[in-house]
């Protein structure tokens, strides 16, 4: 599964000030508030804040896949966020967190909402992925990457 269907241009960015985990709660907050008029930026901060003090969304590798289900939308919806700076987030792997996929889910729709989580796991457990995020200098280029996914080689 590629990002496409749940991403925009406008939530994908390279965050060069969070450097702390309120304010990697508080840029996810703010990139779902943009798009989503029914929620304000402190609704969203204290459902992922409230759901991040119920168990780290880390899943390894400077991975972090913060995820809430929220009442007010009936589409579900992602952003991406590059941290120039690596945060602490207490992994299992002791990695600190640079690439954080923030996911906003319907509250009705439990089995799509993991589904997702496992298809965005799996993408991200891919090693070249990753470090093709990680090189990746702009959001743009970012965007069309998680869309698109790897380009396969020209033979």
């Amino acid at each position: 599964m590629k990002l496409g269907y749940l991403i925009t241009p406008q939530q994908v960015c390279i965050d060069t000030i969070s450097q702390s985990k309120t304010a990697v709660f508080h840029k996810i907050s703010e990139l779902f508030a943009h798009t989503t008029p029914e929620l304000s930026l402190n609704e969203l901060f204290d459902a992922y804040w409230h759901r991040e003090n119920l168990g780290s969304t880390t899943i390894g590798h400077g991975i972090m896949l913060p995820h809430i289900r929220m009442p007010a939308i009936n589409e579900p919806k992602a952003c991406f966020i590059k941290l120039i700076h690596p945060i602490d987030f207490g992994a299992e792997d002791k990695q600190p967190v640079d690439l954080v996929i923030g996911l906003m889910m319907p509250a009705n729709q439990e089995e799509h909402h993991l589904t997702i989580l496992a298809a965005i796991i799996k993408q991200f457990s891919d090693p070249c992925f990753r470090k093709a995020c990680r090189n990746l200098s702009n959001a743009e280029s970012l965007y069309d990457l998680l869309v698109n996914g790897l380009l396969e080689p020209q033979v």
